[in-house]
């Protein structure tokens, strides 16, 4: 799990602003830190995942087919607070790397993946982020199911973050700043987040899923559902 993000906001759900224009960012990285901290991820660099043992356990929805190359297109950058930072490597395929920083040390690394776009009206996405009743927002609730799409199963998914009991708890809002090879300027995202987890039987990873509650800045409302694993250091392979 996060567990910066966790220990911030204990029951609590934060605003975490956005660093100040004036920082002076290496490639999205955080002040103070390169590529060699990220175990060689750079904007404009490429990296190869080295994930298939997740074959050996079919109920995953998350899913890697592959272990060829992708190019880093893209790196965000969270500012948390009391020296945390979330890193996160966004590759050609649509998935995404994340290192959670502390104290300029990695602790953890995950890998997303796109898994669900739901586009929303206005009144539906703000409805989301202020229900009018707690249970009847996706984007909270204390346990999440997930209907798998290769299946007909369902996966069952505990809140990570917010009031342990409470059966919902508002989403984490942050904000991102993305840089790219091609801009010299950041695109800011603002998310409204919650995240869940759930043990993979017999495996040692963790499976999340990521809701993200987004406003393009042009007139769209999105929900994003991207699921996770855990990825050791050993399976990136950064060129």
């Amino acid at each position: 799990m996060l567990k910066t993000l966790k220990a911030l906001l204990g029951g609590q759900s934060e605003r975490f602003d956005a660093p100040d224009a004036s920082s002076d960012f290496t490639a999205g990285l955080p002040i103070g830190m390169s590529s060699s901290d990220f175990a060689g991820l750079r904007l404009d660099g490429r990296v190869r995942l080295k994930l298939s043992e997740l074959a050996a356990y079919p109920d995953t929805l998350f899913q890697w087919e592959s272990e060829r190359d992708y190019h880093i297109a893209a790196v965000g950058h969270v500012e948390l607070g009391q020296g945390a930072h979330l890193v996160r490597f966004y590759l050609e395929n649509d998935t995404w790397l994340q290192a959670n920083v502390e104290g300029r040390q990695v602790i953890e690394y995950k890998v997303f993946d796109f898994y669900r776009v739901s586009h929303l009206s206005n009144d539906e996405f703000d409805a989301l982020l202020n229900p009018a009743e707690a249970q009847t927002s996706t984007l909270g609730v204390k346990r999440l199911t997930v209907a798998s799409t290769a299946d007909e199963g369902e996966r069952v998914f505990d809140r990570v973050w917010g009031e342990p009991e409470s059966e919902w708890s508002p989403p984490v809002q942050f904000e991102e700043q993305v840089m790219t090879q091609e801009s010299v300027m950041t695109r800011q995202v603002v998310h409204h987040a919650m995240l869940y987890e759930r043990a993979i039987d017999g495996a040692e990873r963790m499976e999340y899923v990521l809701l993200s509650a987004e406003d393009d800045g042009e007139g769209g409302f999105m929900l994003v559902e991207n699921l996770g694993v855990d990825v050791a250091s050993i399976d990136i392979d950064a060129i």
